[in-house]
Order: C-alpha cells, then sequence, then structure tokens
C-alpha cells in the first residue's frame, strides 16, 4: 500500500493542484526521505513549473518544464500527500517534506471537474502539499530523464499475458510472487490488488509461476486492470491498519468491495479464506474459487 489505484488517485490530484504552479521550495527534514538521492539534486529542480503529474507503477512522477529531470514520489506503506494553505501547522512530527507551489502562472478558475477527484479547489494563491510518512519508509528521488526505475506500468499496452509467461517461465516461485515484484514484468501490482485478481482469475496465488499458461496470464491481467480502475473510481481501498487518504484526507471504500484480501471469508461464496506467505508478503484466496490446480 499504496498501490496502482492509490497512486493513480494521488497523482491526478496532485496533478489538478500543482499544474503550471513554480516549485518554490521542497525542504526535506528526515534523511530517510532522500535516503537514495543526493539532497542538493532535488535542489536543481526548486524554481521550476510543474508541467504534469502522472503515475507509473507505484511511483508519483512529477514533471517539471524546465528540467529534463523529473521529482518520483513513493509512498510505500504509510506515506500520504495531504494539501494545506501556506502557514497552516502541521499535524504532527511525521512531515518530512514539503512542496511549496506559487499561485498558478494561468488561472485555474472554472476548470474544476466533476467527478470525486477533483470535486475541491485550492484556489488560486500558493499551496503547500506535504509529505507525511510515518514509518519513513517512502522517499523523494530525482528521476533522470524521468524515468521511474520499475518495470513497465501496469496499463502499458506493452504488458502482455504472453510476456509475463515468459519472464516467469524459469521462476520457481507462486504466482503472487511474479505479481509483488516490481521490478520484473509489471509494476503497480501490491498485495490487495494481486489477490483480487487471483481470485478474479481463479488462480491460486501459491500456484508455480512457471507453470501458468498465457491465457491464465491473460485473465490475471485484465483483471487487475479492471479492478484498478474500479478501485480508483472509488478512491481506492483504506484499511484499518494502513493509512491511505488521498490529498484532502478522505480514505478510499473500495475495501468493501475486496472479495478475499483482508477477510477471513470469501465475499463470492461464504467459504474460509486461506493464507500463507508468498513473495514475502501475506496471500489470502479461497479454495473453493481458487482451484490449486488451475493453470490455464
Amino acid at each position: 500500500m499504496p498501490e496502482a489505484a492509490e497512486v493513480a488517485v494521488a497523482a491526478t490530484q496532485l496533478h489538478r493542484v500543482a499544474a503550471g504552479r513554480t516549485l518554490r521550495s521542497l525542504p526535506v527534514t528526515h534523511p530517510r526521505t532522500v535516503r537514495h538521492t543526493d539532497p542538493a539534486a532535488l535542489e536543481h529542480l526548486v524554481g521550476e513549473v510543474v508541467a504534469g503529474v502522472r503515475s507509473h507503477g507505484k511511483w508519483i512522477v512529477v514533471d517539471l518544464a524546465g528540467a529534463d529531470d523529473a521529482l518520483g514520489i513513493h509512498l510505500r506503506m504509510s506515506g500520504q500527500l495531504l494539501v494545506a494553505e501556506p502557514g497552516t501547522p502541521h499535524p504532527d512530527r511525521h512531515v518530512h517534506a514539503t512542496l511549496h507551489l506559487s499561485e498558478p502562472r494561468i488561472s485555474t478558475a472554472g476548470q474544476e471537474g466533476a467527478d470525486q477527484l477533483s470535486k475541491f479547489s485550492v484556489g488560486e494563491g500558493p499551496v503547500e502539499v506535504w509529505f507525511r510518512d510515518p514509518r519513513t519508509f517512502g522517499e523523494l528521488r530525482v528521476l533522470p530523464g524521468g524515468v521511474a526505475p520499475v518495470a513497465p506500468d501496469l496499463f502499458d499496452p506493452a504488458v502482455t499475458g504472453a510476456g509475463l509467461r515468459v519472464l516467469a517461465a524459469r521462476r520457481r516461485v507462486g504466482v503472487k510472487a511474479v505479481l509483488l515484484d516490481q521490478t520484473l514484468g509489471v509494476a503497480g501490482i501490491g498485495s490487495y490488488l494481486a489477490d483480487e485478481a487471483l481470485h478474479r482469475a481463479g488462480i491460486d496465488p501459491t500456484a508455480p509461476a512457471g507453470e501458468l499458461a498465457t491465457s491464465a496470464w491473460d485473465r490475471v491481467l485484465a483483471a487487475a486492470r479492471a479492478i484498478a480502475v474500479d478501485s480508483t473510481a472509488a478512491g481506492g481501498v483504506t484499511l484499518e491498519d494502513e493509512g491511505w487518504v488521498d490529498l484532502w484526507g478522505r480514505p478510499g471504500t473500495y475495501a468493501d468491495r475486496l472479495q478475499v484480501h483482508a477477510r477471513s471469508a470469501c465475499a463470492a461464496c461464504g467459504t474460509p479464506t486461506s493464507a500463507a506467505v508468498v513473495g514475502g508478503r501475506r496471500a489470502r484466496w479461497c479454495r473453493r474459487c481458487q482451484h490449486p490446480r488451475r493453470r490455464r
């Protein structure tokens, strides 16, 4: 957490808040927040205008009009982006970086969309975006050329079931482990999205990844994309033990539609769910809906 859906929500909202504004300053107060980048490199991004914000896997990519490099934001387990008016006191000691943004260069009045991702305005004055991260697993990083250091995005047309089958052919791990590997074949799938996609596709998460046919990978990929779209529309998934909220502090509502992830019984058939650690993360699945020998 957050996964493809939550990152898409954050990137869409940040684009609407930040695009057309100048990044005036970017103070960082915790060393772990920039553990994989030179803090001085971040300073080279200051003074540039935000051209747009997009998501790639679990990365939020802030493109800057006057720079070849981009600002990368990874929320990991507990990171949050929160919008505030300049001078608003921080809620606690866990705000480790702040994007200070100028007023828009072009007025955005009257351009606000009707969907739930854009129904809150931040006005025409300067604005702050806080990077809050209690566990300090998240990070800010300069992305050379604006390229995120992961596999192609979940919605990249280049990601196919046939390609995933080739990549998994020599892996002696459960299929969920392949889906969780952000550098192998596809980026953006985390624990809940993997559990739910495998449930919809009827595949046991512990099934040997190298034995799945292309048709099975096609189903898993189609399911992951469909669920990510629906979850994005619902503002993502917020579970009791995880802190995902959008830029205005609102939790997502898709958790009510989860079938097996974080559930003791399958929402589809009522069978008690099974659990195991796959790829370093707990997997949940239904032995009735997901046959252990299904490979196609």
